[in-house]
C-alpha cells in the first residue's frame, strides 16, 4: 500500500498544472475515497487551478470539473465561466447536447451553487432534461452507468464511503481508468473496512 501510495503521490505531483489529466486524477482520487492520503498535494493543485482559473478554454468538461473541484475545496469560482456557453437569451447553446461528458460535468458542477446563480439553476433543468432524454440510448455502457447513477445520486448529495464503493466498480468498466489507483483504492477500502469491523467488534464484545 506504501509503495502505491508513493507512485500515485508522484504521479498527482508530475501531472502539469490545469491539465486535463491533473484534474481527472484528483477527481478520481476524491470519489474513490482515497484523498485523505494526498491531502496537500491536492491542496496545492487546487490552489493553483483556483489562481490560474481565467484560462480559457472551450471545452465543458474541463470547464466544469475545474468548476467542482474548485468549489468542493473551498474556494469562490464565479459561475460566469459557463457564459460561453450560452446564447444571449442565458439558455444553454443546443450544440452542448453532443457532449454526455461535459453535459454530465456540467450536471455535477450545478450541485454546486449558491444563491441567486442563475446560469447553475438553469445548468441544473438543461442538463436533467437532456441526460434523462439521452442516457437509455448510449452505447458506451460505463457512461450510462456513471449518468444513470449521477441522476439519481449526484455527488454532492452521496456520503463519501458510500460514494466510494460504487464508483471503484463504475471507474473500473471505463476503460481508461488508472490501473494502480484503481488497485490502491481497492486495497485502502478493504482496509479500512477490516478496520472498521474490528472497532465494531471489540465496541460489542
Amino acid at each position: 500500500v506504501d509503495e502505491y501510495k508513493e507512485r500515485i503521490r508522484k504521479m498527482l505531483v508530475e501531472a502539469p498544472e490545469g491539465s486535463l489529466q491533473k484534474l481527472e486524477l484528483i477527481d478520481a482520487i476524491q470519489r474513490l475515497g482515497v484523498a485523505y492520503h494526498f491531502n496537500n498535494e491536492i491542496e496545492t493543485s487546487i490552489q493553483n487551478i483556483f489562481d490560474a482559473s481565467q484560462q480559457n478554454d472551450d471545452n465543458l468538461h474541463v470547464v466544469s470539473l475545474r468548476f467542482r473541484l474548485v468549489r468542493q475545496q473551498g474556494h469562490y469560482m464565479s459561475s460566469d465561466v459557463f457564459k460561453k456557453f450560452t446564447e444571449q437569451d442565458g439558455k444553454f447553446k443546443e450544440t452542448v447536447t453532443n457532449d454526455v461528458q461535459g453535459l454530465l460535468s456540467l450536471y455535477e458542477a450545478s450541485h454546486l451553487r449558491v444563491r441567486d446563480e442563475e446560469i447553475l439553476e438553469e445548468a441544473l433543468t438543461f442538463t436533467i432534461t437532456h441526460l434523462e432524454s439521452i442516457v437509455s440510448n448510449l452505447s458506451n455502457n460505463s457512461l450510462k452507468v456513471e449518468v444513470t447513477e449521477a441522476l439519481s445520486q449526484p455527488i454532492r448529495m452521496t456520503l463519501p464511503r458510500m460514494g466510494a464503493r460504487k464508483y471503484i466498480s463504475i471507474y473500473e468498466n471505463n476503460d481508461a481508468h488508472n490501473y494502480l489507483l484503481l488497485k490502491f483504492a481497492k486495497l485502502d477500502f478493504n482496509m479500512l473496512q477490516k478496520f472498521h469491523q474490528r472497532e465494531l467488534s471489540e465496541l460489542t464484545r
